[in-house]
């Protein structure tokens, strides 16, 4: 579905990502970890095209740099973090304006668009507040429109920068549990970015890890809860234990270490 080779962003004279070579699959559902600073958004805003980068990028065998605009929108959506409540429109209007990769100059509004801005939002669970505007949402309301307008973006592949920061436990699971949906029902592709180390090893089939800028360790998620490989990436010592209902290794920070 999409591959990396010798990924590469230089801004200022800085090497923010080096040399990563990535290969996702149709229906994946990749976490991308690492340390503050460790170039987590900066490879997801050049796999969404918003960074200029050297090596190469392909959707599908097709090289992304070399298709046009609105071809690279029908590919890959983008779930910016933290934004939304400042955006001054309706909710519906908004989502509705994710449907420009499937218009031309002279296209007008089409049936099609509306079957996929109403499917968006009821999957999402937000047609009751389809007419308020976006600076009376919540966190998480506001963060469930985002996902909805990517979802009638229909594009194969979604990347998602840190879906649930900001968020409390209850719509920080309400949020997991909607991608989870989305790649297993609706088999979208998910690349997410997350500090939440527990949550990738849980929910995730595959992790990458970024340090400095390089890839660290890539491989599936339930092989990724290493104590020398946890020590090594974040300079922290950490309990690794089950988890009482999966079985799946979790990790708790270790509050005697040194």
């Amino acid at each position: 579905m999409l591959e990396t080779r010798h990924l590469s962003v230089t801004l200022d004279n800085t090497v923010l990502l080096a040399d990563i070579d990535l290969q996702v699959e149709a229906g994946d559902y990749l976490c991308i970890v690492g340390p503050n600073g460790a170039g987590k958004t900066t490879l997801l805003r050049a796999l969404a095209g918003l960074l200029p980068s050297t090596g190469q990028i392909t959707i599908k065998n097709q090289r992304f740099g070399s298709m046009p605009a609105r071809e690279r929108a029908r590919q890959i959506a983008y779930v910016p973090q933290g934004q939304g409540r400042e955006l001054p429109f309706m909710v519906a209007d908004f989502i509705a304006m994710s449907r420009y990769p499937h218009h031309h100059a002279f296209s007008g509004w089409q049936p099609a668009d509306t079957e996929a801005v109403e499917a968006a939002m009821q999957t999402t669970g937000i047609t009751p507040f389809r007419h308020r505007h976006m600076r009376t949402l919540s966190g998480g309301e506001a963060q469930r429109v985002m996902i909805a307008a990517a979802l009638a973006q229909q594009t194969p592949i979604i990347l998602l920068d840190e879906p649930t920061s900001f968020l409390d436990p209850h719509h920080q699971y309400d949020i997991e549990q909607l991608i989870r949906r989305l790649n297993i029902e609706h088999g979208i592709t998910m690349i997410e970015v997350t500090h939440d180390i527990n949550h990738a090893s849980q929910h995730a089939c595959h992790v990458l890890a970024l340090k400095d800028g390089r890839a660290d360790w890539h491989g599936r998620a339930d092989e990724f809860m290493q104590d020398a490989r946890l020590q090594s990436l974040y300079q922290q010592s950490f309990v690794l234990i089950p988890h009482p209902q999966t079985g799946r290794t979790i990790a708790l920070r270790d509050e005697h270490a040194d």
